[in-house]
């Protein structure tokens, strides 16, 4: 949803002309009306509508917030937006999206962090990159390009995993991607007009997020720019690497994220993310501490009954990675505990692909007998 900058020409409709969804009260907007959606970088003036911000994505994952509105999922899809072309690569057959879509069980990966629905919507109306099927492409390995016509939104019941990896699109650079499962739903647009009908029935039927003030204090600190008048994105994902996030697969290969906090396995920020996840209750005064985002972030995770499934098992790693050296001081994700191999997560991942091989050729077998059909 961040390819293109809105000034770009061929962009969607003016913002003041689209009624946003309630759920974005939150988002402050720019001179020219435009929202700042939770996931880009926003340093006040210097909003970049063409990137997407990896210690943002990484708070995003944590609490399990729309990347656009910066509010809960709850119980709703998490929604990707994509086009024709980047469905055929998802590791299921184009084609049976739908009657048959509650037969998959795939775990495509997206490099943006998931909508609501009525969020990716609202972005079809005024992202003029999703919006305009004019708009070109901007990365590096695809600029200049169109972009598909057919603008598709696929609706997932979770996030399945989120890791580090080296991107595809920015040489050099690494990013989490994020991957989804229990494909639900998807709208299939190729017309201004199927765009605002969809919209127009996501907005009748939007039912409000009701938040609690833990919940509030993290959104509006994210939403807003810190007192020295600077992106509180970076400031946000501190909390989030204590209560969890330093223990996201890979994470280390997100250099952003690994130069402010993982600079070596005894940094303040690992030592600290280990003490959380091993004896948290260690860390109650953290609470009150005068960094807003440590303090918000204890806080919220004190007051919960129950975390995210993701940082649950973010949490789970980063206890058996600190039991398996007998200290408060692991190595960060993706790695190892003072030089000793992962074997559960290497597990883990190669039975996760064993089982999208599976169930890719599934999904081939069945196009197969319906085009004999």
């Amino acid at each position: 949803m961040s390819e293109e900058d809105p000034s770009s020409s061929g962009a969607g409709r003016r913002p003041g002309d689209v009624l946003a969804p309630a759920r974005c009260s939150f988002l402050r907007v720019d001179p020219r009306g435009y929202p700042i959606i939770a996931v880009i970088p926003q340093s006040p003036g210097k909003e970049d509508y063409g990137t997407l911000s990896e210690a943002r994505k990484l708070v995003l994952a944590t609490y399990d917030l729309c990347a656009v509105c910066a509010l809960p999922f709850r119980d709703e899809l998490r929604w990707q937006v994509g086009f024709d072309d980047q469905l055929q690569r998802m590791e299921t057959t184009s084609g049976v999206f739908e009657e048959e879509v509650a037969d998959l069980e795939t775990t495509p990966r997206f490099s943006e962090a998931p909508v609501h629905e009525v969020c990716a919507l609202y972005a079809a109306q005024v992202c003029p990159y999703v919006s305009s099927p004019h708009a070109r492409l901007g990365d590096e390995v695809r600029k200049g390009r169109r972009r598909p016509k057919t603008l598709i939104l696929a609706g997932f019941d979770r996030t399945a995993g989120v890791y580090g990896h080296a991107s595809e699109m920015q040489s050099g650079a690494g990013i989490l991607m994020f991957e989804m499962a229990g494909l639900r739903r998807t709208h299939r647009l190729t017309s201004e007009r199927e765009a605002n009908e969809a919209y127009t029935a996501a907005l009748r039927d939007e039912v409000p997020i009701v938040l609690d003030d833990a919940e509030r204090r993290l959104v509006e600190i994210l939403s807003t720019p810190t007192p020295e008048d600077e992106d509180s994105g970076t400031l946000m994902a501190g909390g989030a690497w204590i209560v969890g996030a330093a223990f996201c697969p890979q994470v280390r290969q997100v250099d952003a994220l690994a130069r402010r906090f993982a600079k070596s396995d005894d940094s303040p920020w690992m030592k600290m993310a280990a003490t959380f996840a091993a004896r948290p209750e260690d860390m109650a005064d953290m609470t009150t501490f005068t960094d807003t985002s440590i303090a918000a972030a204890t806080t919220w995770f004190a007051t919960r009954e129950t975390v995210p499934a993701l940082l649950q098992q973010w949490r789970a790693d980063g206890r058996r990675q600190v039991r398996m050296v007998g200290a408060p001081a692991p190595r960060g994700s993706g790695g190892t505990a003072q030089g000793i191999p992962d074997e559960t997560a290497i597990r883990r991942r190669q039975e996760g692909e064993k089982a999208r091989r599976r169930d890719t050729e599934k999904a081939r077998r069945k196009q197969a007998r319906r085009r004999k059909r």
